[in-house]
C-alpha cells in the first residue's frame, strides 16, 4: 500500500484515535498467557471465540480436486503469455489488495478493499462479472491487505481467510487478525457470510508491516510475509482459532530487493508464489518437504502483468493465477498454466 506523506499522516493520526478509542472501551478479560503478554491496542478488535465455536463448521460444496504441479519443471516454465479476461465491473472496490479463487465454485474470485469500506468481499468471475459484496459478520476491517483460500486447520473443508496484516506505523505491538469464512458460490450468500472466526496471531519479536498471506494446504499452516525491500520475513501460525494470540514462527529470511505485496501457493501445495509491484517469484516445493526448506531454494522469475499498483496474487485449482491491481475498473490478468 503506498500513499503520499500527507494522506499516511492523516491516516495514521485516524488509526491511533481509533486504537485508544477501542482500547478505552475493551471489556475485563482473563490475563493472556506469557506467549500473547504484549498483546495490547488493536487486539481488541477481534471478536472473541468462545471454546463451543472451535468446531470446524461445515462449507455447503466440497473443495475442486485440485491440478498438481508437475515435478521436475521450473515452475515458472508453466507460463508464457499474460491475458486480460476481463476488468473489475463492481465500482466498490477500488483498492483491490488482495485476491483468492474460490476452490469450491468454479470462475469465481475473491477480492477485498485495503483500509476503506467495512468487512466485505467481492466476488466476481474472472471475466469481470459483478457476484456482489458480502460482509463478513463481526469482523473489524483496519487494514486488510491480502486473502487466501484453503483448508481448516484440521486440513478439511474449503475456507476464505482474510489477513487484517498492514502496520505502516507499528501500533499493533505484533498482533494480527485473520478471518476465516466458508467458501461458499456467492450466489447462494445474501449479502453476508453465514458465519465467520477470527484467528488472532502474535509475531515474536514485535510489529511488522506485512501485506501477504498463504495457506499451506499440506501441513497446513498459515503464512505471513512481512514488506520490506531490505528483507522479507516469513512468519508460520497456526490456523485455529483462538480466544487469546498464538505466537507464530520465524521460518525464512528472504532477500528479493524488492517489497513483497502479495502471496499464494497452488492448491495443491507445489508452487508458492510472491509478488511485488513488478516482480512474479516462484518456488517449487516437492512432496514431503516444508514450506521453509522450498524458500531456501532460489526463485526463478514468472510473467508479471504491467500494473498501477499491484498487490494481488491468486491460484485457482488448474494452477492458473490472477493478479489485479489496485484502481477503479481495473484489468483482471489471467496467466494459464501449460503442463
Amino acid at each position: 500500500m503506498r500513499r503520499p506523506t500527507t494522506a499516511l499522516a492523516i491516516i495514521a493520526i485516524i488509526v491511533v484515535a481509533v486504537a485508544l478509542f477501542l482500547r478505552s472501551n475493551r471489556t475485563d478479560e482473563a490475563a493472556p498467557s506469557d506467549s500473547a503478554s504484549t498483546t495490547i491496542g488493536l487486539t481488541s478488535t477481534v471478536t472473541q471465540v468462545p471454546p463451543s465455536t472451535e468446531e470446524t463448521p461445515t462449507t455447503t460444496s466440497p473443495p475442486t480436486t485440485a491440478v498438481s504441479a508437475p515435478i521436475g519443471v521450473p515452475a515458472c516454465d508453466l507460463y508464457d503469455e499474460i491475458l486480460v479476461s476481463g476488468s473489475v465491473m463492481s465500482p466498490d472496490l477500488v483498492e483491490a489488495s488482495g485476491l483468492a479463487a474460490s476452490r469450491t465454485t468454479s470462475d469465481v474470485l475473491w477480492s477485498h478493499n485495503d483500509s476503506r469500506g467495512g468487512p466485505l468481499l467481492y466476488a466476481f468471475s474472472p471475466d469481470g462479472t459483478d457476484l456482489g459484496s458480502h460482509e463478513i459478520p463481526d469482523a473489524f476491517a483496519l487494514d486488510w491487505e491480502d486473502m487466501a483460500a484453503g483448508p481448516a486447520n484440521d486440513g478439511e473443508g474449503a475456507y476464505l481467510y482474510v489477513a487484517d496484516i498492514g502496520d505502516n506505523f507499528g501500533i499493533r505491538d505484533g498482533v494480527v487478525s485473520v478471518w476465516r469464512v466458508p467458501d461458499v458460490d456467492p450466489r447462494q450468500l445474501d449479502g453476508v457470510f453465514p458465519e465467520s472466526l477470527p484467528i488472532t496471531l502474535q509475531m515474536p519479536d514485535g510489529p511488522h508491516d506485512a501485506e501477504a498471506l498463504f495457506i499451506d494446504p499440506v501441513e497446513p499452516a498459515l503464512y505471513i510475509v512481512t514488506k520490506s525491500r531490505s528483507e522479507a520475513f516469513v512468519f508460520k501460525g497456526p490456523m485455529t482459532p483462538a480466544n487469546e494470540p498464538q505466537v507464530m514462527e520465524l521460518v525464512s529470511t528472504l532477500f528479493l530487493d524488492a517489497e513483497v505485496s502479495g502471496a499464494d501457493i497452488s492448491a495443491d501445495g507445489g508452487i508458492i508464489a510472491f509478488r511485488g509491484y513488478q516482480t512474479v517469484w516462484m518456488w517449487n516445493r516437492v512432496p514431503g518437504q516444508t514450506v521453509a526448506d522450498a524458500l531456501t531454494s532460489e526463485p526463478c522469475t514468472a510473467p508479471s502483468p504491467e500494473e498501477r499498483q499491484g498487490e494481488s496474487i491468486a491460484f485457482n485449482v488448474d494452477l492458473d493465477y490472477f493478479t489485479v491491481s489496485e484502481g477503479s475498473m481495473p484489468d483482471i490478468n489471467s496467466i494459464p498454466a501449460s503442463p
